[in-house]
């Protein structure tokens, strides 16, 4: 079954406890039995756009504080993930499958991947519609922005088909950026590496026709937006991860399920300093969705991963010199989240 869609079942408001915007301190408590896990602290990947909008619809309607978190302390990115997971301070990080395999192998980081929120690369090069970049071989002869968190997989894509980077005309030029696409529009550069959720539809929000080269379309298949945890919490916390784990995950369906509460959540409450584009949030959205649901979350649920595409993401890693195991990945918290069925729109609240 399709998690969600494009009806709205629910009023789209929060309860009080989203008026903190990330730092909710709930009012009231879970019933009798309910255990005390104290604070939820979450690593995110990116700023506070609606990337993380099931998390804020998790903790604006109360599903993080009835499993037993007395508040949630959503840290927004970018910056280094993993360090504060490893030192402890977060329950969880996001984290992309490249950035995961690069701690595990370069620092031998402790950790386990226990979900993935996107099940397909969002990665692309990001074009104008009058300067096309249809192929990866339409790059020679032109310059792309990258970033610098984002070379390794850059370089991948062009080691994968046999393209050179450098300054002449059968290369490709490429110069740093950060993740402000303006380079691309003012003609600095001719492609632009960005999420297709992301930078695409902010463009077509201000009214320019742009395209995208999806990575996921020519072979760099990478789950991303992993849920990613220490091995010490795996084994020594799993009651704490399996109550968070169905929280985010019933925050994501009702997110999905009513794309208008997720928006205003994100514009209003935790995204509110941010000055996002209205216009730009439900193309988003929708891109995420389509992200977020495949067959493996349709028969198991939300950021499961199958062993079929366990297998091919660590090939792909492979690919890019990450020699990382399957036992990397597991869906040890999801089997007992989903334990008793994995569709939680029966509990969704509404208001």
């Amino acid at each position: 079954m399709l998690l969600g869609g494009g009806a709205t079942l629910l009023s789209a408001c929060g309860d009080d406890a989203a008026e903190t915007g990330g730092t909710t301190q709930p009012s009231g408590g879970g019933g009798g039995g309910t255990p005390d896990f104290g604070e939820l602290a979450v690593q995110f990947s990116w700023i506070k756009n609606i990337e993380f909008a099931g998390t804020y619809v998790a903790d604006a309607q109360g599903y993080f504080r009835d499993a037993g978190f007395s508040s949630v302390n959503m840290i927004a990115g970018p910056g280094d993930a993993i360090a504060p997971l490893v030192a402890g301070d977060v329950l969880w990080s996001y984290g992309g499958s490249e950035t995961v395999a690069n701690a595990v192998l370069e620092n031998d980081a402790p950790l386990r991947i226990i979900g993935a929120n996107f099940q397909e690369n969002p990665f692309c090069i990001l074009y104008l519609a009058d300067d096309p970049i249809p192929t990866p071989q339409d790059m020679v002869g032109k310059t792309i922005g990258v970033q610098a968190a984002n070379e390794q997989i850059w370089q991948a894509l062009l080691r994968i088909n046999g393209l050179e980077e450098g300054d002449g005309p059968d290369q490709v030029r490429k110069v740093p950026v950060d993740f402000e696409p303006t380079p691309l529009t003012n003609g600095e550069v001719q492609g632009f590496f960005s999420f297709i959720t992301n930078e695409p539809n902010i463009l077509r929000a201000q009214g320019l026709e742009v395209g995208t080269l999806n990575l996921q379309d020519i072979g760099i298949t990478l789950y991303q937006q992993l849920y990613v945890v220490t091995e010490d919490r795996l084994a020594n916390e799993r009651d704490k991860l399996v109550a968070a784990m169905r929280a985010e995950s019933k925050g994501w369906q009702q997110a999905l399920a009513d794309h208008e509460l997720a928006i205003q959540l994100t514009l209003e409450t935790y995204g509110a300093d941010l000055d996002l584009d209205p216009e730009a949030q439900e193309p988003e959205l929708a891109a995420q969705q389509e992200l977020i649901e495949s067959d493996a979350t349709g028969e198991n649920g939300l950021f499961y991963m199958s062993e079929a595409d366990i297998a091919n993401n660590v090939a792909v890693l492979a690919d890019l010199g990450l020699e990382i195991t399957a036992d990397l990945y597991t869906n040890e918290i999801l089997d007992e989240v989903y334990a008793a069925g994995f569709d939680f729109s029966g509990e969704f609240v509404d208001g």
